[in-house]
């Protein structure tokens, strides 16, 4: 079972006043909402099937990954879809590391 997690929901207002790159004004302009989910894993690897089913519940754009548990020998392949942008900082001591999906 993956320990927590936080969804947090952001619809951006079309009329804010906010300077935004090109995408986040394209999100404005549409009023779509921006959905992020952190997810304090404990390894991951173990638990890739409820990760998974927990990130298509939400439908999350961005994901924040604590704790994965990932070692340098394991690919993305192995955990990660090719759907999202994979960046991880591993530990090479047993646990922590982290990783975010875009």
């Amino acid at each position: 079972m993956l320990h927590s997690y936080t969804v947090i929901d952001l619809t951006l207002d079309p009329t804010s006043r906010i300077k935004s790159i090109t995408e986040a004004s394209a999100y404005r302009k549409e009023c779509k909402s921006l959905v992020l989910l952190q997810v304090n894993c404990r390894s991951v690897y173990y638990k890739v099937l409820e990760f998974w089913n927990l990130v298509d519940t939400y439908n999350s754009d961005v994901v924040i990954g604590t704790e994965s548990g990932f070692k340098e020998d394991i690919s993305n392949a192995e955990a990660f879809t090719s759907d999202f942008t994979t960046f991880r900082r591993d530990r090479p001591a047993r646990g922590g590391g982290s990783f975010y999906l875009c």
